[in-house]
């Protein structure tokens, strides 16, 4: 028996041995488990947690012995501590401006706007922030917004954006130029809108050079700024297709401009090339003052019977108003919010907003080139090729018998010599003549004097009013120079062979296939060498291709019948 107490004893003293090797390993463990993160142990007894290291230093008794039954009663507990930072971990913290902003679009009364909303928000609290922490990746988002982006790569924005304002320009991420882009269309870092505009026009001519893509969109963004902003027209012209608007007008105030500024808005709104007729080549200035004159007529004609000036008979149609969206491709807030306003581009176009609904208004239903005055423009040509007679001559078109009037009446009146009237005062010849004596008398030396003197006096010859008179021949008055000109002969055709057979049955019609097989020619060899031969003739190619198949130009169709014998 006294030898199982010794025996039990001793277990029981390498019990505790181990059980206090293996609590104090854990407990050691546990204090230095990760280089970055101390785990405390909380000796909690009851319901009030205690100071751990006091805690620990209380686990031994007086006389140094492990007080085991005060560990066991104990609840271990761990809890986390902040790293301790260095000071330059410190300094790469993102300032609180960032928390801010987030807390704008979450857990506010805007957590529930759309982005575009949020945006314009986020960017006119961080509109003076600068930044000083560069990011060296490529970002990469569409239609980015400051919400889209991650804490690292809005610090990296808005340090380019610091740099940027300070004048060092350099080229950047596309999204990083888009986001900056927005911001000037929400007038975030300008004063007037004006100061808005010429940063956006500085940023167009110097970051689009280094990065052409930011040029896709500016064109429009800067016609919608102008709208929405209240600009004068003249400040964006360059940007703006105002080219159409004008013609009208000209068109609509024929009768106070003269004919350089008519004439070509006529062209520009006809869908006949006057530019490549052989007659206006010849004779320009005549055809001007026709089609002029002649459209000025037409226009008053139709202002009293119709009580409308000609231009609305060709374009201007009232028609509904169709739903217009400024900054369509951009992420833009309407922060504005008309009730009513009103952009007027012209008398023709204007932009309208009626409560925070867009829209613009038309007074012409389309932009192309009006058919109907190109039946006049050609009709001009075709008039005047035949009162020159000039070849070949043109076939009628689409002209009305109004307009043939009219353009009949105006080339009779640019034919009809200028009538010069001559008149003599009779009543002044005898001073003009006393005076040219005087004159002779001082200009003669004293031997022609003597010589004068001593020669045998002459009846005088009577001199009648009627031989005093200068006789002109009536032939010899001015006569235009349509009249002067001989008589151009109808120009000979300077094809034979393939190239003539090939322009046949491009005018006429035939198989054509089976005659390039025949002649083993090629289409485009043939065409090439008939548009070289008649640029003498034209000044432009008569044959273009659509895709494979040779086809003429309409405009030379009839010129080239009256050349190529059928």
């Amino acid at each position: 028996m006294a030898i199982l107490s010794k025996i039990r004893e001793k277990i029981n003293l390498f019990c505790s041995i181990f059980i206090f090797y293996i609590e104090g390993h854990l407990i050691f463990r546990l204090i230095s488990m990760h280089p970055f993160t101390i785990l405390n142990v909380v000796c909690a007894s009851g319901r009030n947690q205690k100071n751990p290291i006091r805690d620990l230093y209380t686990v031994h008794s007086p006389n140094g012995a492990i007080n085991m039954e005060w560990m066991e009663n104990q609840e271990i507990c761990y809890e986390d501590e902040p790293i301790r930072l260095s000071p330059e971990q410190v300094r790469r913290l993102p300032p609180k401006e960032y928390k801010k902003m987030r807390e704008l679009a979450f857990g506010s009364p805007f957590s529930h706007t759309n982005d575009a909303q949020i945006f314009y928000l986020q960017a006119r609290y961080m509109e003076s922030f600068e930044d000083d922490c560069p990011y060296d990746r490529e970002v990469l988002h569409y239609y980015p917004t400051y919400q889209s982006l991650s804490t690292p790569e809005l610090r990296g924005y808005f340090t380019w954006r610091t740099r940027l304002r300070r004048g060092h320009l350099e080229k950047t991420s596309l999204t990083y130029a888009y986001l900056y882009l927005y911001e000037l269309l929400h007038q975030i870092g300008s004063r007037t809108k004006e100061e808005g505009l010429s940063a956006l026009l500085w940023f167009y001519e110097h970051y689009g050079a280094l990065d052409p893509h930011i040029r896709r969109h500016f064109r429009q963004w800067i016609a919608d700024y102008a709208i929405y902003y209240d600009l004068p027209v003249e400040s964006i012209r360059d940007f703006i297709d105002t080219g159409f608007d004008e013609a009208l007008i000209s068109l609509s105030h024929c009768d106070i401009i003269d004919d350089d500024a008519l004439f070509p808005a006529i062209l520009q709104l006809s869908s006949y090339h006057l530019e490549r007729s052989r007659g206006y080549r010849q004779f320009p200035e005549d055809l001007k003052r026709i089609i002029c004159a002649s459209y000025r007529r037409l226009n008053s004609h139709y202002a009293a019977r119709y009580e409308r000036p000609y231009v609305q008979k060709l374009y201007c149609n009232p028609t509904p108003r169709r739903r217009y969206f400024p900054f369509y491709s951009a992420v833009f807030y309407d922060h504005r919010r008309f009730e009513h306003y009103e952009y007027r581009i012209s008398p023709f176009r204007c932009y309208i907003c009626d409560q925070n609904r867009w829209s613009i208004e038309c007074d012409y239903t389309s932009r192309q080139q009006s058919k109907e005055l190109g039946a006049f423009v050609r009709a001009a040509d075709r008039l005047w090729r035949e009162a020159n007679d000039l070849r070949p001559p043109m076939k009628p078109g689409e002209e009305t018998k109004t307009m043939v009037r009219f353009l009949s009446e105006a080339i009779i009146e640019q034919r009809k010599p200028a009538v010069v009237r001559v008149e003599f005062d009779l009543s002044r010849l005898p001073g003009i003549r006393r005076s040219s004596e005087a004159v002779g008398q001082a200009l003669m030396t004293e031997e022609e004097r003597y010589t004068e003197e001593v020669a045998p006096v002459m009846p005088k010859e009577k001199h009648t009013a009627a031989s005093a008179i200068p006789t002109a021949e009536p032939e010899a008055r001015a006569i235009p120079s349509a009249i002067q000109t001989e008589e151009p002969e109808t120009p000979a055709c300077p094809l034979s062979g393939d190239e003539l057979r090939f322009l046949q049955l491009l005018l006429y019609g035939g198989n054509l296939e089976s005659f390039l097989t025949e002649t083993h020619r090629m289409a485009s060899l043939l065409a090439e060498s008939v548009n070289e031969q008649l640029y003498d003739e034209f000044a432009d190619t008569v044959i273009e291709f659509d895709g494979n198949t040779p086809i003429l130009v309409e405009d030379y169709r009839e010129d080239l019948k009256g050349m190529i014998p059928k």
